[in-house]
């Protein structure tokens, strides 16, 4: 049985399938077996993980819907807990998820219960609508009243379904009008490489989790994200079948999608 505090890993759960919304169940039952089949970072090969909360380093949850999370949450009262919150108000792709005035619900509920530092808003991928700044200020009004300080951006990573189609040019332009429209700082996340803020941009790039809240050292994936054990892979289906997705979803076609990814590790000490 490997334990992620002393292997000094976190569990991601999870950023290839929205687990709090569609594998919720399952999850569950691992916490009441205080144990999970999940994949080594450092090898790509699955073996048994401790979810008892004295071997347990943190709970990473990624999700668009955190309803059970709040629910459950007295399940999870003995975990260090944190939550990467999709909201982006795009229902015309991101299908079964809440609309804009319930997710700004969902992610007021989900700060009440494990508090500002521990909920990140994402707002990612950047709709490709015509409104979209519109969308992006009524989020982030609504995120600056909760607490929260910053909101991670991404755009679209092209696949056969949904193209990104604005040129690097109206990107950066977007950015910039989102970090001019809102107290919070804009941050792209570090995987866009297309993209670099000038020194007068308003927004900066970075990453969502880099692992410093749980004292990880300098083992990272190659946008910057702290390697985790995750239980599932790129393979892995979510139901939600949002049509951009590039995480392994069953209706998407993206060429990336049939391999599972073995992480691109910095530092030393593997």
């Amino acid at each position: 049985m490997r334990r992620g505090v002393h292997e000094g890993y976190p569990y991601s759960l999870s950023r290839w399938t929205d687990l709090p919304a569609s594998k919720w169940e399952w999850f569950a039952t691992q916490l009441a077996e205080r144990s999970m089949v999940a994949f080594d970072p450092r090898t790509g090969l699955p073996d048994r993980w401790s979810l008892d909360p004295m071997d347990t380093l943190g709970l990473i949850f990624w999700t668009r819907n955190g309803e059970h999370l709040v629910r459950n949450a007295s399940l999870l009262r003995a975990y260090r807990t944190v939550v990467h919150f999709t909201l982006t108000g795009w229902k015309e792709v991101e299908r079964r998820t809440p609309d804009l005035t319930q997710g700004i619900d969902g992610l007021g509920r989900l700060v009440d219960t494990f508090g500002p530092g521990n909920v990140t808003w994402r707002f990612s991928p950047v709709p490709a609508v015509s409104d979209v700044l519109r969308r992006f200020e009524v989020v982030a009004a609504a995120a600056s009243r909760m607490g929260l300080q910053r909101v991670y951006v991404a755009f679209l990573q092209s696949n056969d379904w949904q193209p990104e189609p604005r040129s690097r040019q109206e990107r950066q332009a977007l950015l910039a009008s989102m970090a001019a429209a809102t107290e919070l700082a804009v941050v792209l996340c570090n995987d866009d490489v297309e993209l670099v803020p000038s020194p007068d941009a308003g927004w900066s790039k970075g990453v969502c989790e880099d692992g410093q809240r749980f004292g990880i050292g300098p083992r990272a994936e190659a946008c910057g994200c702290a390697l985790a054990v995750d239980p599932f892979t790129q393979n892995e289906a979510c139901r939600y079948g949002c049509l951009y997705c590039y995480a392994g979803n069953k209706g998407t076609a993206s060429k990336k999608r049939n391999t599972t990814r073995l992480p691109v590790v910095r530092g030393p000490g593997l």
